[in-house]
């Protein structure tokens, strides 16, 4: 029996030369009968960005906090286990770019982005540093195509690389909440004392409106944070169809996701999953929630659980003054064969949460 309390506050801010996001929320965990000693730990987010007179010179800032899993295709948020397999990360980031405005519709963004990866536990830290430039043409409010370059200096303590990134993409709206969307590249990865690396990367994808609900389709490939490896690929394909109802919505969403080591060049692991949301309001101010997500696991390197499900479900109550009060049930289950619980982790979870927005 696991007791949790999260108490939690999000600020947001914002001045015509200033956006500051902040959130954080301590949580703490007993565990009944001292099977474990009670943790106290921190989950925190921090988001800016600065516009200096005149509108040409920009500073993005962010730095997170919070725990992961060491496993990169999962989530800690549906893991069953509060602590096994997991590590506490902070990634802090600062980007100061200048955007200039061309002739015509025309606007070109280049800056330097320097990145801190750091762990407290397993994981491996690095550093990141960079410059990009990106230029976008508007053929009309409808249609914009881009060009993209990137280089990335990354040092860890196994290995470090150099990487260029050259990329073209384009954005087309044919009708109201349909679009259209590419952009296509290659990748060349110089590693410190390794053989170098040439792959493609895109991200596409097409969401229309069907009348009845709007489907999205997309497919990815990108470099993932991977806490256990210098540098990961992740290669998805992914759908969504959702509804939107009078008092509420459904939705139903897959994909596939393949994670390649990019300096060994052998597929760690893939995922399938499945997934399912809806709410309702039942009556004014009382809304119904209800989730499921379901993954199956295939292993090239390593081992752990090959089937994965979550469901959720749960009840909110809007009060005056932007008062919510929460009650979520949740069943997690991570097992072997999927027709027996025989050295399954099953967990049960009841939330209580109150939320006060100003």
């Amino acid at each position: 029996m696991i007791t949790r309390v999260q108490p939690g506050a999000t600020f947001r801010y914002q001045t015509p030369l200033w956006i500051w996001n902040t959130s954080y929320n301590f949580d703490y965990i007993n565990y009944a009968r001292n099977s474990r000693d009670s943790e106290f730990n921190h989950n925190g987010s921090l988001s800016g960005n600065i516009t200096l007179p005149g509108n040409f010179l920009f500073i993005d800032l962010s730095d997170t906090y919070h725990r992961v899993t060491t496993d990169v295709s999962r989530d800690v948020a549906t893991s069953s286990s509060l602590f096994l397999n997991q590590t506490d990360q902070n990634i802090a980031t600062i980007s100061p770019y200048l955007l200039w405005r061309l002739r015509g519709d025309n606007t070109l963004r280049t800056g330097y982005r320097f990145t801190d990866t750091r762990y407290w536990g397993p994981g491996v830290e690095s550093r990141e540093q960079g410059a990009f430039a990106d230029l976008n043409h508007e053929i009309s409010n409808k249609f914009s195509i881009s060009a993209g370059y990137a280089f990335t200096h990354l040092e860890s303590q196994p290995s470090q690389y150099n990487k260029h990134d050259i990329s073209g993409g384009f954005r087309y709206e044919y009708a109201e909440r349909s679009f259209v969307f590419g952009q296509i590249g290659n990748t060349w990865q110089q590693f410190n004392g390794s053989t170098d690396v040439s792959y493609l990367f895109w991200n596409a994808g097409i969401t229309h409106d069907l009348g009845l609900a709007v489907a999205t389709l997309e497919t990815r490939v990108q470099t993932a944070v991977d806490p256990l490896s210098v540098s990961t690929k992740e290669t998805s394909y992914s759908g969504r169809l959702e509804r939107t109802l009078q008092y509420g919505m459904v939705g139903f969403a897959t994909s596939y996701t393949e994670y390649l080591n990019i300096q060994t060049d052998k597929m760690d692991r893939r995922k399938l999953s499945f997934s399912g949301t809806g709410r309702y309001e039942i009556l004014q101010h009382l809304t119904a929630n209800l989730g499921v997500t379901a993954e199956r696991f295939y292993f090239n390197t390593g081992t752990g659980f090959l089937y994965h499900l979550n469901a959720t479900g749960g009840l909110s109550y809007t009060f005056k003054h932007d008062i919510t009060l929460g009650l979520n049930y949740t069943f997690d289950t991570q097992r072997n064969d999927i027709n027996t619980a025989s050295g399954a982790i099953e967990t049960n979870r009841v939330v209580v949460e109150v939320r006060k927005t100003f």
